[in-house]
């Protein structure tokens, strides 16, 4: 937690040049799953953007009420 307001610096805290500029360095994405606790999970990474809303999209189909979002994998 290094953020200003006691966040972590994150999507949220990054200028929208600044969040460009990461999704350009990322090699690759993340698909993750956030349950109703707020606990969240890795399912998987994928070479591109587009792999890894697919499988966000199939996971989706399944009508599950846990939310799936998808983000850069910098490592």
């Amino acid at each position: 937690m290094n953020g200003r307001d006691g966040t972590s610096p994150d999507f949220d805290s990054r200028t929208e040049g600044q969040e460009r500029f990461r999704e350009e360095r990322c090699v690759k994405w993340a698909l993750w799953r956030q349950d109703d606790n707020g606990l969240k999970f890795l399912l998987c990474i994928r070479k591109t953007r587009q792999e890894a809303e697919e499988e966000q999209k199939a996971f989706e189909r399944h009508h599950h009420k846990q939310l799936y979002f998808v983000e850069p994998f910098v490592r």
